[in-house]
């Protein structure tokens, strides 16, 4: 299963990053990867590229889907997927093989700047972006 992390960015920063995703990913990727004595220099950048995430208004979208909710975390399994959301305040964790186009539609009508990564197999897209 692959973990893929979603942050919702600021507009004037995917105006900036909206053909540079590579170096959008690598400020992530380098926030992900940060030593903890450097938390607050880790806090102030994420602040000023990321919104932090409404986990309520996010639970409401996914209210009225196939998802079920569990302790902190929604899951869905069919046939072909098994697919786990979990919503943090920095971003929200999704952990599945394939990326449902109804979870990205979702997400869509929540905020339209979502920026998700899998900083384990160095995959990053805007998931606007996603068909």
């Amino acid at each position: 299963m692959k973990t893929y992390h979603i942050f919702a960015i600021k507009k004037n920063i995917y105006n900036t990053y909206k053909n540079k995703e590579y170096s959008l990913y690598k400020i992530l990727f380098n926030l992900y990867n940060l030593n903890k004595e450097d938390i607050n220099y880790g806090l102030t950048l994420y602040n000023q590229i990321c919104y932090p995430i409404n986990k309520k208004i996010v639970e409401e979208y996914l209210e009225f889907t196939n998802y079920r909710k569990g302790k902190n975390k929604y899951m869905i399994s069919d046939t072909k997927n098994i697919a786990v959301l979990i919503i943090k305040p920095s971003n929200i964790i999704y952990k599945s093989n394939i990326i449902n186009k109804d979870i990205t539609y979702i997400l869509n009508n929540y905020y339209k700047y979502l920026f998700i990564c899998n900083f384990k197999e160095k995959d990053y897209k805007w998931l606007n972006n996603i068909e």
